[in-house]
């Protein structure tokens, strides 16, 4: 990859973090949210944002319907701070629940354990 993306990838992924733990006043976002990655295009127009989002199910989808509606409004503040570049990558969210399956397989694994213990 080229070395302009890379940097860039990481300073959108330090400034979206910001940007939604501080700024973003939306009601409905209500659980932890980390933002894991950013992946910027080539082009620079667009950029996949991967959230991980900590609550229970109702909450993570709740708050990242309400992180959708609010890309606009994250956009607008990245082109504040990054008012060098030409153009500010359009944002997709995509949330990334591999932390809750790695729990879920985790469980598992404990209950085969504690089911042979028992035997």
């Amino acid at each position: 990859m080229n070395y302009r993306i890379d940097r860039l990838n990481g300073e959108l992924q330090k400034e979206i973090t910001n940007i939604i733990n501080n700024k973003v006043k939306d009601p409905r976002v209500t659980a932890m949210v980390s933002v894991l990655s950013v992946d910027c295009a080539k082009d620079l127009k667009t950029a996949k944002v991967y959230l991980s989002i900590y609550g229970d199910e109702t909450a993570v989808n709740t708050t990242f319907d309400a992180l959708v509606k609010c890309a606009g409004f994250i956009r607008k503040e990245l082109s504040v701070i990054f008012h060098d570049l030409r153009t500010i990558p359009t944002l997709t969210f995509i949330l990334d629940k591999s932390a809750q399956y790695g729990a879920k397989i985790e469980s598992i694994l404990e209950e085969i354990k504690k089911n042979e213990s028992s035997k």
